[in-house]
C-alpha cells in the first residue's frame, strides 16, 4: 500500500480539528492562541491508523480568512480533501474560496463531510445535501460522496474511516524517484537534538545521513534523523508526512517556506511562466505589471504579472503569463500555486508552473507562445523535445531531462529512444543527446568559425581543434564539442585530421609563387636527408608566403618533430624502416647506431628517434630503443 496524506478544508469553526480529534485522537490545535481563540492559525498533523493497518497522514489546515495562506501551505503532496461543511450553515464564503483554492492547486479527489449533523435535524441536513450538490456542481467536487458525521457523538466516523480505506486501497503507488524534495512547513528547535523542519516529502526519499540543500539560499546541511508518524525511520518515501532533525545549521538559518533536495534537481529562480485561471468571481483582470501574491509550497512571495499572447486575461478566463518574482523561489514543472491580490487581500486566481527557470520573453512572439502550448498540452515526447531545443546549452544529459520532465530516468530513457527513431534527436553517448536542431546550430557555429579561419590562413590545412574549442567553449564542453564533431565527420559534413577540422567543400589553391616556394622547401629538406632543418629558416625563402606554404606541407611532404625542426616525409619514412629493420636482426638500436646508419649528427638523430618514440613506434629503455609492443 502507498502512503497516503489526507487533507481538511472548510470555513472556520465548522469542525475541521474536532473531525480529526475523534478520528484520530490527536489534538491539531497546539498553541495557546488556537486554544483560546478557537481555530486552527498553523498546519496542525495527525495520523489515522486504518482497519487494514495501512496509517495516514493528516494534515489540518486553518479555514479563517487570514490564514488561507497557510491553507495552500498544507496542501501540496495531498491525495485526498476533506471538505468539511456545518450542517447547520452550509456553504459558506470562506468554504468558496478554499473550493476555488483546491481546484487551481489541481486536487482531483474529494469527500464531502457534513459535520455537527445531531444538531440540527433530517429534514435540515437533505436541504442542506441538496444546496452543497446545487453549488458545487460545474466543480471538481461536483461526484464527491458526502458523509453525515457528528464527531462528537461519534456518528458516522466508522463509515467514514472505511471509505478512507477504500481509496487509500485505490492510490496508485508513487514514482520511487531518488531525488527527494520537501517544502518547510514548520522550523522548530528540540533541546539536545537541534533543528527541526517538517513537511510532506512531495517525490523521491530522503535517509539519514544525506546531504541537504536549502533553497533558495543554497545552504549545506544534513540529516541527523528521521520521524515519520512520530516513529524514528532510516528513511521516508514520497507522500510521507516527514519531520528531520538537520545538523549545522540553526533554527535562523531556515525558514517555513524554504524547500529542500538531497540532488541537484532544483534551481533557484526569479521567473516562471505558467498556464493561470482568473477566477471567474473576482471583480479585476490579470494586467500587464499587475502586483500580485503568489503562495507556491509553503512560500509567499510578491510578483509582478506579464501576459504572454495577450493583453490581459478577464475573469473566467486562462491564459500564459510569466511572472516576475521579487524574491527567488525553488518550483519544479508542474507545481501549482495560488495568487491573492495585493490588496485586498483575496484569492483572485491560480496555476500551474509550465517553465521554472524561463528566460524573459517578448510577449507576443509565437514561437514563445507555441512553446508554453507544448508544455500545456503535457505530451511527454514534444515536451523533451521543446526542452532540448529551448536551452541554451547545445547537448543535454540523461539527468538533466529526467529532473526537468521530474519522470524516472527509466521513464525518459525510453521517450528519448522513440525520439531517436524519429530521428528528432541524436544519441551521442549513452547518457547525452543532442536535438536535430541544436545539431545544425552547432554545425552553423562551427562552419561560421571555420569559413572565418580558412579566409584568414588560406593554406593552412583547417583550423586548429583547440582553437576552435577556444572559440565555441560557452556553447559546448570540450568533450561535447568532440562528440559533436565526430558526428559531423561521419556525416561527411566535416573533415578531422591531425587534430585540425575543415569544412568539407574546403580546398587549398596555391598561386604560382607558393607553387615555387613549396618546391623550393621541398628540395631542400630532400637534400637535407636525415638532418631536420629549422622552420625560421625555410621561412625565410619567401618572408610573404613561405610560412603559410610549410604549415600547409605538414602532414603531406613534411614532418614537423618539434615546434622548431621539421624533416621530409620521405625520410622519415626512411627512419621508420630503418630503425624496425635494425632492431628486429639486434634487438636493440643505440643513438650511435641510428647516426652511424644515417651518416647525420647526434643532434640530429636524437630529434628523429625521440620523435619515433612519441609516435610510439619505439620506446627508450636505458640508453638503447626497442619496437614498441603492438
Amino acid at each position: 500500500m502507498t502512503d497516503i496524506v489526507i487533507g481538511t478544508a472548510g470555513h472556520i469553526d465548522h469542525g475541521k480539528t474536532t473531525l480529526i480529534k475523534h478520528l484520530t485522537g490527536i489534538e491539531t490545535d497546539t498553541t495557546k492562541e488556537e486554544k483560546t481563540r478557537g481555530l486552527s492559525i498553523n498546519l496542525g498533523f495527525a495520523y489515522l491508523d486504518l482497519p487494514n493497518k495501512q496509517r495516514v497522514g493528516i494534515v489540518d489546515v486553518p479555514g479563517h480568512e487570514k490564514f488561507i495562506k497557510n491553507m495552500v501551505a498544507g496542501l501540496p503532496g495531498i491525495d485526498l480533501v476533506l471538505l468539511v461543511i456545518d450542517a447547520g450553515e452550509g456553504i459558506m464564503p470562506q468554504t468558496k474560496e478554499h473550493i476555488d483554492i483546491l481546484s487551481l492547486l489541481g486536487i482531483q479527489n474529494y469527500m464531502i463531510v457534513l459535520s455537527k449533523c445531531e444538531t440540527v435535524d433530517a429534514e435540515l441536513r437533505e436541504l442542506v445535501k441538496e444546496d452543497i450538490k446545487e453549488q458545487l456542481a460545474g466543480t471538481p467536487l461536483c461526484e464527491a460522496p458526502i458523509f453525515e458525521t457528528d464527531a462528537v457523538e461519534g456518528l458516522g466516523l466508522e463509515e467514514l474511516k472505511l471509505a478512507i480505506q477504500e481509496f487509500g486501497e485505490t492510490v496508485p503507488e508513487k514514482p520511487m524517484k531518488d531525488v527527494g524534495r520537501l517544502n518547510v512547513d514548520r522550523v522548530f528547535s528540540v533541546k539536545g537534538f537541534g533543528t527541526v523542519v517538517t513537511g510532506t516529502l512531495l517525490e523521491g526519499q530522503f535517509h539519514v545521513g544525506d546531504e541537504l540543500t536549502v533553497f533558495p539560499s543554497g545552504k549545506k546541511t544534513k540529516i541527523r534523523s528521521i520521524q515519520v508518524h512520530e516513529t524514528d525511520k532510516k528513511e521516508a518515501f514520497s507522500g510521507q508526512r516527514t519531520a528531520l532533525n538537520l545538523t549545522n545549521i540553526s533554527k535562523e538559518e531556515i525558514n517555513r517556506g524554504d524547500v529542500l533536495t538531497n540532488g541537484s534537481n532544483l534551481e533557484a529562480t526569479w521567473m516562471i511562466d505558467a498556464k493561470v485561471t482568473c477566477l471567474d468571481s473576482v471583480q479585476t483582470c490579470f494586467n500587464l505589471w499587475d502586483r500580485v501574491r503568489v503562495l507556491v509550497g509553503t512560500q509567499e512571495v510578491f510578483a509582478r504579472l506579464v501576459p504572454i499572447g495577450s493583453e490581459i486575461i478577464q475573469p473566467g478566463e486562462s491564459g500564459f503569463i510569466q511572472l516576475r518574482l521579487e524574491e527567488q523561489l525553488a518550483v519544479k514543472t508542474g507545481d501549482h500555486f495560488i495568487m491573492r491580490a495585493y490588496s485586498p487581500m483575496v484569492t483572485i486566481g491560480g496555476g500551474q508552473v509550465l517553465d521554472a527557470i524561463p528566460q524573459k520573453h517578448r510577449r507576443f512572439k509565437q514561437d514563445v507562445i507555441d512553446s508554453l502550448k507544448v508544455k500545456e498540452e503535457g505530451n511527454m515526447d514534444r515536451l523533451i523535445l521543446d526542452f532540448m531545443l529551448s536551452r541554451k546549452e547545445i547537448v543535454s544529459d540523461l539527468k538533466e531531462i529526467s529532473q526537468y520532465m521530474n519522470l524516472p530516468e527509466d521513464n525518459v530513457l525510453s521517450i528519448l529512444e522513440a525520439l531517436v527513431e524519429e530521428k528528432d534527436i541524436i544519441q551521442l553517448t549513452k547518457q547525452e543527446w543532442v536535438a536535430q536542431g541544436k545539431m545544425k546550430e552547432a554545425r552553423d557555429v562551427i562552419y561560421t568559425e571555420l569559413t572565418s579561419y580558412q579566409k584568414m590562413y588560406r593554406l593552412r590545412p583547417g583550423m586548429p581543434v583547440e582553437e576552435l574549442r577556444s572559440k565555441i567553449k560557452a556553447l559546448l564542453t570540450p568533450k561535447q564539442l568532440g562528440l559533436v564533431i565526430d558526428y559531423l565527420e561521419n556525416a561527411q559534413e566535416l573533415v578531422q585530421k591531425n587534430h585540425r577540422i575543415m569544412h568539407p567543400d574546403f580546398k587549398i589553391e596555391l598561386n604560382k609563387y607558393q607553387e615555387k616556394v613549396k618546391g623550393t622547401i621541398e628540395r631542400k629538406l630532400k637534400e637535407a636527408q636525415f638532418t631536420p632543418l629549422k622552420k625560421e629558416e625555410l621561412e625565410l625563402l619567401d618572408e610573404k608566403n613561405a610560412k603559410d606554404v610549410l604549415e600547409m606541407l605538414e602532414d603531406q611532404s613534411v614532418v614537423s618533430l618539434t615546434f622548431e625542426y621539421v624533416l621530409s616525409k620521405e625520410y622519415y619514412q626512411k627512419s621508420v624502416e630503418l630503425v624496425t629493420d635494425f632492431i628486429k636482426k639486434n634487438g636493440a638500436m643505440t643513438l650511435a647506431d641510428f647516426r652511424d646508419m644515417t651518416s647525420s649528427s647526434r643532434k640530429s638523430s636524437m630529434l628523429i628517434l625521440e620523435y619515433l618514440d612519441e609516435q610510439k613506434v619505439t620506446k627508450r629503455v636505458d640508453n638503447t630503443r626497442e619496437l614498441m609492443e603492438s
